[in-house]
């Protein structure tokens, strides 16, 4: 077989020919894992929803929700034709990235529980957001945030914040405070007066003891 000439055309055709190749490779990577992922992403998202909600029967009612100009995924739990709880989709920037939690509240506004969906905070620090038999976690079930004031004892709340993990401590608890907005939102009710956006990812600082 004959070799190609080393010219600029015969280079550039050569680096097209694998560009195009590699192309087509990714197209049929992404279109193979693509299903897979969004099915991964689903079962998580019907975890979280199971894991925060107080009983109910048959699949939740799902909704979306306009607050503060963003949309919220809201699923109704239904029992016969009652709603007894909503679990509300949050997000909240932590120390090392978005903090994306499922929050389930009562149909009087009790939080029942939370659960992280996804979340990329230290290991043996702020990772221990995804421990549910800790303080951290079980403070917050059970609780009316009508009356429980949801920020860290730091800042005046009464959320006790996970040691040398202040930023990540916030981040969970303004994703909570954000959830119950958009629960009150989602009942047609007037907001908390305490603002139900959360810090934008890259605000958290560079110490996470802050």
């Amino acid at each position: 077989m004959a070799k190609l000439e080393s010219t600029l055309k015969n280079m550039l055709l050569s680096l097209g020919a694998i560009a195009l190749v590699c192309g087509l490779l990714l197209a049929v990577v992404n279109a193979l894992t693509e299903k897979r992922i969004a099915k991964v992403n689903a079962d998580k998202t019907s975890r979280a929803i199971a894991q925060v909600l107080p009983a109910f029967a048959g699949e939740p009612v799902d909704t979306l929700v306009l607050l503060d100009g963003r949309q919220f995924n809201v699923h109704k739990a239904m029992m016969g034709d009652s709603i007894v709880g909503y679990a509300v989709e949050a997000v909240s920037a932590g120390f090392g990235g978005p903090i994306n939690m499922m929050v389930g509240f009562t149909s009087d506004g009790e939080i029942c529980s939370t659960a992280v969906i996804s979340h990329s905070e230290t290991p043996g620090l702020g990772a221990k957001i995804t421990e549910e038999g800790s303080h951290f976690r079980t403070q917050f079930a059970h609780r009316n945030p009508a009356e429980y004031r949801l920020s860290v004892t730091k800042d005046g709340g009464d959320v006790d914040a996970i040691t040398a993990s202040t930023i990540t401590s916030r981040a969970f608890t303004a994703a909570v405070r954000q959830a119950y907005n958009v629960y009150l939102a989602a009942r047609g009710e007037e907001t908390d007066a305490v603002s139900s956006a959360s810090p934008q990812v890259g605000e958290g600082g560079t110490n996470e003891a802050n």
